[in-house]
């Protein structure tokens, strides 16, 4: 599955982006180390185990209605991502897209462009 590869491959290297998110936007390298950088691989962790729990499935809404869950990719996803979180807000929008089948055009902030 991507999504886990995408999150092995965070984890390989969390020092390294850690560090790097730090210089890019000033934050503590304590928030990024415990914070930003794992919750974003818990992210693509959760959305890998989402395709696999809902595709095909049925879930009762209410009495007379039914939810049927089914992979349907909507094409482009546009995602303009802002300054403070930048790994972490950039990961909330690209594992859903990815997990859904989309192609992701991604804008980041001017002031943190890596």
């Amino acid at each position: 599955n991507l999504l886990l590869k995408i999150a092995d491959r965070l984890e390989q290297n969390i020092e390294l982006l850690a560090v790097a998110e730090t210089w890019e936007n000033g934050k503590p390298i304590r928030e990024t180390l415990a914070a930003d950088i794992p919750l974003a691989i818990d992210h693509f962790r959760y959305f890998a185990g989402a395709i696999r729990a809902q595709e095909g499935g049925v879930s009762p809404i209410d009495d007379d209605t039914v939810a049927y869950h089914f992979h349907e990719p909507l094409g482009v996803v546009g995602q303009i991502i802002p300054w403070n979180f930048p790994i972490l807000m950039a990961t909330w929008k690209i594992a859903p897209a990815l997990a859904a089948g989309n192609y992701i055009v991604l804008k980041p902030a001017e002031q943190t462009p890596v």
